[in-house]
């Protein structure tokens, strides 16, 4: 993305600079054969006249400040002073025009020019790329970034944005998460709707070995709609249907994949489960439901009377 820093100011789009107009129109009144050695010329006097306007300003800035600086007021002669090199290298042609990004998504342009401290009257040589970089780092979209100067009047930032990867609820709010467990920002757009949500303390530092072992097990990840990290040491799942899948505090992606091989075999969800618990190695224990519980009742009723009626037979 390029963009302007100022209301007169050109994009940086191209690597060729713009001609001057009044060089151009010059152009079109002197022959062809001209040209050359008269833009020539002609750009060697305006450089010579930017210079000495630029110089004469400094001598009379200079003899100003000296007289400040004699009458005690030295900190007001330090910020004139860097003001007056700033003003200077701004009438050499060196005031940023233009701002050129690479990989930027979420981060807006306003917190580019901000983070980059570019304001219209920025002088190239006097911007502090590493504490550009540092304030760009201090914003939680952004996981690295590169500023360089572009001379003699642009700036160029290759960013490094995280990516959305799941939502986390915690202490009354939900806020977006990063890959790696940073909180990017709070959920407000639907669109991110769709992320996995994990809940509580220092779920959002688990979150992603959860996930990854969860992509082992297709049929458990897409009934899943939360999960949430019981003090901070084990996963408990929420399932649309309803169930509640207690995992064990390690080697869940074990569990997980049993659990998947059950469901696809086995359509265990579908049975008046409520609870499925497998925190104890290498067991599946599950709750069912009041009314699953005593349709399975009267079914071992029925299978023991009719093994009694087998037997007495």
């Amino acid at each position: 993305m390029v963009f302007k820093t100022g209301p007169n100011m050109r994009v940086a789009g191209e690597n060729a600079r713009q001609p001057r107009p009044d060089l151009d129109d010059v152009q079109e009144v002197i022959g062809a054969s001209r040209w050359s050695s008269f833009r020539f010329r002609a750009e060697r006097l305006l450089r010579r006249r930017r210079v000495g306007l630029a110089l004469a300003a400094l001598l009379y800035a200079a003899t100003g400040l000296a007289g400040m600086a004699e009458g005690g007021h030295w900190p007001t002669v330090r910020d004139e002073i860097l003001n007056l090199h700033v003003t200077t290298a701004n009438l050499l042609g060196f005031r940023v025009v233009a701002v050129a990004t690479e990989g930027q998504s979420a981060l807006t342009d306003d917190e580019v020019l901000l983070a980059l401290g570019v304001k219209d009257d920025t002088a190239l040589p006097f911007l502090d790329v590493k504490a550009a970089r540092e304030r760009l780092l201090a914003n939680p979209l952004v996981a690295d970034a590169t500023v360089r100067k572009l001379y003699p009047d642009r700036v160029t930032v290759h960013l490094v944005e995280r990516k959305p990867f799941a939502l986390w609820q915690h202490e009354g709010k939900v806020q977006i998460l990063a890959a790696d467990g940073t909180p990017i920002d709070e959920f407000r757009d639907r669109r991110f709707a769709h992320l996995p949500l994990v809940v509580g303390p220092s779920a959002n530092l688990k979150a992603g070995d959860l996930l990854e072992a969860l992509a082992k097990a297709p049929a458990i990840k897409e009934q899943t709609y939360a999960a949430v990290f019981v003090a901070e040491r084990r996963w408990n799942l929420r399932l649309r249907s309803g169930v509640e899948v207690k995992l064990p505090e390690r080697d869940f992606e074990t569990a997980l994949i049993r659990l998947d091989a059950l469901q696809a075999r086995d359509n265990l969800f579908a049975k008046g489960i409520t609870v499925v618990d497998l925190r104890v190695p290498g067991r599946t224990v599950v709750r069912l439901t009041p009314e699953a519980a005593d349709t399975l009742a009267e079914a071992d009723k029925a299978a023991e009377k009719a093994r009694k009626k087998a037997g007495g037979a």
